[in-house]
């Protein structure tokens, strides 16, 4: 999705699970607004994708990101790591640091909070990141801290650091003397905790050419039923803790990457994610901000959503969707303007020092 490999049909399927994840994310996000904004009572079916099925969808960035990393990349020597992290904060920097801006502008205008001003926007870029853009700010210290792997030994060791990280963080939430301590963490540290497994999960995986993990769609899918079914059980047991939610999430990443490695194995693309492929970053980075300027409008026009919530809720999802692809289309036509979205487009090609010559 950002450039990381230069990608080839055997890769379809990761720009193909992460379209359907930002599919997925900016549901969640019009499930929330719609209901924040009384046009809905949240359902149980919409609590249920609120908290299982939306969660696991940005560990599946991570994944992928590992996945491809690992696959392209070698940064085994300081010269291939340093270009690498140099390359890495163009494509990662570039969205972060302009959505940040455009998101607090956002907020300055509809009234919410944080507001575009000088402490707030430092803030967003050095210690606390604003939604959506914390992605790139982790992976930006991820790729500081993780070296390409070169054997099993390697991969092994990195899985274990990554569960440790994963499993310390957890307990921190989790035990109710260190709780009130883990939220006073960095963010650097809660988010590179919480996500390091998913990237080296992604890695472990690309050296050991363990995708597709099985070879048919309906295991594929027996492996979601599978995690339907203990989603559906924790949900109505209230098991809504960190551990519960770490072991839904792997399941959930486990079994898109299975399902989209298998039905996607043989490299075709088919003309639903043809399209929406080319839109995946923009639909993720813009869909917040056009819900929330789309019911400001409603406000300042003085007109009540409550009057015709139907009507509110379908130009909402309209909007969700609709809208990062109309301003996604607009932005490439615009000289380089796009570069805001997707670097990888406009950059030089990545040095070929730090392109692995057989990918795993």
């Amino acid at each position: 999705m950002h450039g990381h490999g230069s990608g080839g049909p055997k890769d379809v399927w990761t720009h193909n699970v992460e379209a359907t994840a930002s599919l997925l994310i900016a549901f969640g996000t019009l499930i929330t607004t719609c209901s924040a904004q009384g046009l809905f009572t949240p359902s149980t079916a919409s609590r249920w994708i609120l908290e299982y099925l939306v969660p696991f969808q940005l560990p599946i960035f991570y994944f992928c990101l590992g996945f491809l990393y690992q696959r392209y990349r070698t940064t085994r020597t300081p010269r291939a790591w340093g270009q690498n992290l140099r390359r890495e904060l163009a494509l990662m920097g570039i969205p972060f640091a302009a959505f940040t801006v455009l998101v607090l502008l956002t907020n300055s205008a509809v009234g919410a909070k944080p507001p575009l001003s000088v402490a707030d926007l430092l803030r967003a870029l050095f210690i606390e990141p604003v939604i959506p853009v914390g992605y790139f700010y982790t992976c930006l210290i991820i790729y500081a801290i993780t070296p390409t792997v070169k054997s099993r030994r390697n991969a092994s060791g990195l899985l274990f650091a990554a569960v440790a990280a994963k499993a310390a963080i957890v307990a921190l939430a989790s035990l109710p003397a260190t709780a009130e301590m883990a939220t006073r963490l960095p963010y650097a540290v809660t988010s590179v905790a919480e996500n390091w497994i998913w990237v080296a999960g992604g890695m472990a995986m690309a050296l050991y050419r363990g995708l597709p993990l099985v070879r048919g769609s309906e295991k594929a899918w027996a492996l979601g039923a599978l995690w339907v079914a203990t989603s559906v059980i924790a949900f109505y047991a209230g098991w809504t803790g960190e551990t519960s939610h770490a072991v839904l999430d792997a399941l959930g990443v486990l079994w898109a990457t299975s399902l989209f490695s298998t039905v996607f194995r043989s490299g075709r693309q088919n003309r639903f994610y043809g399209f929406v492929t080319r839109y995946t970053m923009a639909i993720w980075l813009f869909h917040g901000i056009c819900l929330a300027l789309y019911f400001h409008l409603w406000k300042v026009a003085g007109i009540s959503i409550t009057a015709a919530p139907w009507m509110a809720a379908a130009g909402a999802a309209l909007v969700c969707y609709g809208m990062p692809v109309l301003i996604m289309a607009a932005l490439s036509r615009l000289g380089k303007a796009g570069i805001i979205v997707y670097p990888a487009r406009y950059l030089p090609p990545a040095p070929a020092t730090m392109l692995r010559k057989t990918p795993h």
